[in-house]
């Protein structure tokens, strides 16, 4: 279920004549995003029921949100089903959890289970179009029960059933 997109990042960045370590191509300074439930922590937080990609660069996940492991509305659902729509995908990668902890041990510190990363190299390195101004792109990582994807996309949208 691993992706190859991390070694493409890889390669591009020592086309690029950047050296890039695995760790840093997945693993930057994580900042927990904040949602309308608060940042969400914990490995049963996030359920994934779906996800889909369309030719129109968006990518579409679905799911429930744990609703004992949210610092906001807490105790109100036992289940928050969410949309989240990711705009102007440039590229994804996705790993099964457990595979991906043995890729990074420290997947679990300092993080929540949905991050921006910031001073993404993976970003950096990506060899997009000319005519793509990469500033405008963002590097985003999104844990769920089984799955952990890396999504770098222009923007996001985060719906949730309150």
């Amino acid at each position: 279920m691993c992706s190859d997109i991390v070694l493409a990042g890889r390669q591009a960045g020592r086309q690029a004549g950047k050296s890039v370590n695995h760790e840093v191509d997945i693993m930057q300074k994580a900042v927990a995003i904040v949602t309308e439930l608060g940042a969400l922590d914990g490995r049963d937080c996030i359920f994934l029921s779906s996800a889909e990609q369309d030719d129109r660069g968006s990518m579409i996940i679905t799911g429930d949100i744990n609703g004992a492991l949210v610092s906001k509305h807490k105790g109100e659902k036992r289940w928050f089903p969410y949309k989240c729509i990711f705009r102007g995908v440039l590229a994804c990668f996705s790993c099964e959890l457990d595979t991906y902890e043995n890729l990074d041990q420290n997947s679990w510190k300092e993080r929540s289970c949905f991050d921006q990363m910031e001073g993404s190299e993976w970003l950096e390195a990506l060899p997009v179009r000319e005519d793509f101004d990469k500033s405008k792109y963002r590097h985003y990582r999104l844990f769920t029960y089984d799955v952990v994807y890396h999504i770098i996309a222009a923007e996001y949208q985060l719906e949730i059933d309150i």
